[in-house]
């Protein structure tokens, strides 16, 4: 660590070099902006988001092998939309067990069997075969005595999340808390509980260059998400909306497209452009280099979401009942990606923050006091 900060120190020494010596050459007046620019902005290899996907670099050095199953992604393109993400035919039995109470809240698991049937084949067998604890479906639920009238709030987490006291306590109470609702967080695929004894971190299999795999995890998010839903409108009448952050929010976006039944959207720091956010997010770089040694560019990846019929799909639920929160520099989800998905969206509410996609966690609490306002706002009970 030392050579790496002596290395820095140097670089960033012989680039105020070249920078003076262009002064003396040039125009005074923008060279010196140039040089307070210079000052001012650090290196981007400092860049909280570049810096966390160097880290993930160094945790997929000890991931499994990923498979090449290329030839086997035609079998999705031109299929219908209902198809690809169909809704649940049927209702599991959902078992509801009291994890702890304290004085006006409680804490419980819901576990469900997912309805996902693949559709490729041989990851059918795969699935049926390997990935056994992705099967069943865990979700846990913040309930305050307090919001027995109120709406009801589906919240999806980000990438490799795992399942941690200190989330459930940190994030969920709180955000049940602030918010006067009911907090659901369901566990995706091969995440936490989901993770198959095989995978060495929470989300190792979910989404790489195993592109079946990859796809066939995503639509059973988003199937297992409108089971869950359709199993609390059976519980209760009170309206249900959806929140996600991170990739939890690209999902939220995903079933802001496909599912009317949510009374309300909020996609945090997050779109549903998958070929961006497979060219941009710096912790996608190992499904980047795994792609090129199968032969495919990010380019050829756009071109097979494109033959999904993905990039066609616009929300389902009244722009009204929408709400976005952006970052402005963020690496993970780049903001002109934010803001096509905002227009095609035909503009609905925006709020843009300072800073990096992992530097959005400070604002946290203000998205949380705006998301109240906003659903306070629709009157929904």
């Amino acid at each position: 660590m030392r050579h790496l900060s002596d290395a820095l120190r140097g670089a960033e020494a012989d680039e105020m070099r070249r920078t003076r010596a262009a002064l003396k050459t040039k125009g005074p007046a923008r060279n010196r902006r140039r040089v307070a620019a210079s000052e001012a902005a650090p290196p981007d290899i400092l860049h909280p988001d570049v810096v966390v996907g160097a880290l993930s670099e160094v945790l997929q050095r000890v991931a499994n092998p990923v498979s090449n199953t290329l030839a086997d992604v035609g079998i999705y393109a031109g299929r219908p939309v209902a198809e690809l993400f169909p809704a649940p035919h049927t209702l599991p039995d959902v078992a509801v067990t009291r994890r702890w109470r304290l004085p006006g809240l409680v804490s419980e698991d819901l576990v469900f069997r997912s309805l996902h049937v693949p559709i490729e084949p041989k990851f059918r067998r795969r699935y049926l075969r390997h990935y056994r604890e992705s099967h069943c479906v865990y979700a846990r639920r913040i309930r305050p005595a307090a919001a027995r009238r109120r709406p009801r709030l589906l919240y999806l987490h980000g990438y490799m999340q795992p399942e941690t006291y200190i989330e459930e306590l940190a994030l969920l109470t709180s955000m049940a808390l602030r918010l006067d609702v009911e907090v659901i967080q369901m566990q995706p695929p091969y995440h936490g509980r989901r993770a198959p004894r095989s995978s060495r971190f929470s989300g190792e299999f979910y989404w790489t260059a195993d592109l079946v795999r990859s796809f066939e995890a995503l639509r059973q998010t988003v199937l297992d998400a409108r089971t869950l839903l359709a199993w609390m409108r059976t519980e209760s009448a009170r309206p249900v909306g959806i929140a996600g952050l991170s990739l939890g929010g690209a999902f939220t976006a995903v079933l802001t497209c496909l599912e009317p039944g949510f009374a309300f959207s909020a996609p945090l720091i997050a779109h549903m452009d998958l070929g961006a956010l497979v060219a941009h997010a710096p912790v996608l770089g190992a499904m980047r280099d795994d792609l090129a040694r199968f032969g495919w560019l990010v380019k050829d990846f756009a071109r097979f979401v494109a033959r999904l019929g993905w990039n066609e799909l616009r929300p389902v639920i009244p722009t009204e009942r929408i709400h976005l929160f952006a970052a402005k520099d963020d690496r993970f989800f780049h903001p002109d990606v934010v803001r096509a998905m905002w227009r095609r969206w035909e503009r609905p509410r925006i709020r843009w923050y300072p800073g990096s996609h992992m530097g959005f966690l400070p604002h946290l609490p203000d998205a949380i006091g705006r998301l109240r306002r906003f659903v306070d706002a629709l009157d929904l009970c």
